[in-house]
């Protein structure tokens, strides 16, 4: 393991750090402070330090932390392997109390109540939930991006009916909630609920593809400025695909190896450095509208087994 005291009056001195998968642990004069893994870790600690400029618990572990021990690995899932044996002898003073999914949110679906779609921190109510995210700014973008495509809502304000029905951007949905407007709505709640579903909970709903089409009708036209202006839509529309197919099977992943036993998306089992760990994992009963909502604790682990199981599939 190597390690690298620093100074933290110091601006970009992690950017030379070796780049891939890294288990990492932060250390004061007394002892562990907060352990983890990341796929960069310049970026980790340049965001701790960042962090710290706003106080709270970060401005208070930073303020004690000296060095920094890390382990570059070939994985993530040798990252996330030494991070659970190393968890499993050592407690970190602020490891319990830092919460890197503290601002991970949900998408909350339901075509009969208004706004119709949200972006929640919990799945305590009946709202059809996915999730979770861990940027509410992609959520946003995604919400923007689909809503404009198929003028779905996208509520931005406690009333309604907006001015977005009016610049005609969205159907008018709302209207069905009020009894005395509900003549002048264009289009039931039934068809919004299939619109709804067809567009957030179907990986391949050909939204993608439609949008891709586009870009290259554009392109072929040479409307460069045109075609350019959807790259980043296609971007987005790809990752949220990607994520929600994520989603679809974390909580039946399981497999085995020489290393790892891994069930119902978490690791219950590793061996790291000859000796075995085990991990046990309390069966969280999920209702049927949270069928595609992992625990905010587990996201990033099952992202990482995820990644690994569809990655080297022939392995497993």
């Amino acid at each position: 393991m190597s390690k690298l005291f620093f100074d933290k009056c110091i601006r970009n001195q992690f950017d030379t750090l070796p780049s891939g998968w890294a288990f990492y642990a932060l250390l004061s004069d007394a002892g562990y402070l907060y352990a983890g893994y990341t796929a960069k870790l310049s970026r980790k600690l340049n965001f701790f330090q960042n962090k710290a400029e706003e106080g709270g618990l970060y401005g208070e572990m930073w303020a004690k932390a000296i060095s920094v021990e890390y382990t570059i690995h070939p994985l993530g899932l040798d990252a996330l392997i030494h991070f659970k044996a190393f968890q499993a002898v050592h407690v970190p003073a602020y490891q319990h109390r830092l919460l890197p999914w503290e601002n991970y949110a949900y998408l909350a679906l339901d075509a009969n109540r208004y706004p119709f779609i949200t972006v929640v921190e919990h799945t305590n109510d009946d709202w059809q939930y996915l999730g979770p995210f861990r940027s509410r700014f992609f959520l946003a973008d995604v919400l923007d991006t689909l809503s404009r495509i198929l003028k779905i809502p996208y509520c931005e304000t406690g009333s309604y009916p907006c001015d977005k029905f009016d610049k005609d951007i969205c159907r008018g949905w709302c209207l069905s909630l009020a009894t005395a407007q509900e003549s002048g709505a264009e289009d039931g709640l039934e068809k919004l609920d299939a619109l709804l579903k067809e567009a957030y909970l179907h990986p391949e709903n050909g939204i993608l593809e439609l949008v891709q089409k586009q870009r290259d009708s554009y392109f072929n036209d040479l409307e460069f400025t045109k075609a350019a202006l959807l790259d980043d839509e296609i971007a987005l529309l790809a990752m949220y695909r990607d994520w929600l197919n994520f989603l679809y099977v974390a909580k039946q992943l399981e497999f085995e190896t020489d290393s790892v036993r891994v069930e119902g998306g978490r690791i219950v089992w590793c061996r790291y450095k000859n000796r075995e760990y085990q991990f046990p994992v309390s069966a969280t009963a999920f209702r049927a509208n949270e069928s595609l909502a992992l625990n905010l604790e587990a996201v990033d682990e099952s992202r990482i087994i995820y990644d690994f199981k569809v990655k080297h599939a022939t392995q497993v």
